[in-house]
């Protein structure tokens, strides 16, 4: 019998009741029993309840996408979301199910998308970059538009938080065309006075045939 997670999430977060690990003990292991539950969670009164199950959403949208795509509407909808977690998830969520859209819904909502990169929430900053990167990834054709939109948004993201969007030029790399520029916006950072960012720009070119 599915366990109670709106139970779990409802009372205080702590081992065993985040939502990180109501995924690993439950949700992770019979998905399909939780995935009603966890999309009902969205309209339950109790913020934890809403805010938990949004968080189950997107972690479950990183390992099997194909299963809440038929949500995307859903997903979708609350990037505009007045409650801020609901909105960070969505946009990772979105960012995830970008792999199965096949309906195609997903490459227009990332103008909506990138103005969060500016956002004062480094939790949807980070979020922003990652969804943006996975979009492009998944519809090349939008990938020299979403890479000028990230890049041009780095200085949002100041000291080792610019580590994000560095990560994020690896979504981009399947794109051969879009190596010169991947390698012209990471190669300054080699000279970064943050130790954590020059590591990460490092590791980046080492993925990128030399010219």
């Amino acid at each position: 019998m599915p366990k109670d997670i709106h139970g779990l999430l409802a009372g205080k977060w702590e081992n065993g009741t985040r939502p990180k690990d109501v995924y690993a003990l439950y949700v992770s292991k019979t998905p399909e029993a939780y995935l009603d539950t966890i999309i009902s969670g969205f309209q339950s009164p109790e913020a934890r309840v809403r805010d938990g199950c949004t968080i189950l959403a997107s972690l479950l949208s990183e390992d099997r996408p194909a299963l809440l795509y038929p949500f995307v509407d859903l997903f979708l909808n609350n990037l505009d979301s007045k409650e801020p977690v609901t909105r960070w998830e969505a946009v990772c969520t979105v960012g995830n199910l970008a792999a199965v859209d096949k309906q195609h819904r997903i490459p227009a909502a990332a103008k909506r998308i990138i103005p969060y990169l500016r956002d004062k929430s480094i939790v949807l900053q980070g979020h922003s970059v990652r969804a943006l990167g996975k979009i492009a990834r998944a519809n090349p054709e939008k990938g020299a538009e979403l890479l000028d939109a990230v890049t041009s948004a780095a200085d949002a993201f100041p000291g080792n938080r610019v580590g994000f969007v560095i990560e994020a030029m690896e979504y981009f790399l399947e794109a051969k065309p879009l190596h010169p520029k991947v390698r012209a916006f990471v190669e300054p950072y080699l000279k970064s006075d943050v130790n954590v960012v020059v590591a990460k720009a490092k590791k980046l070119l080492k993925r990128i045939p030399s010219a």
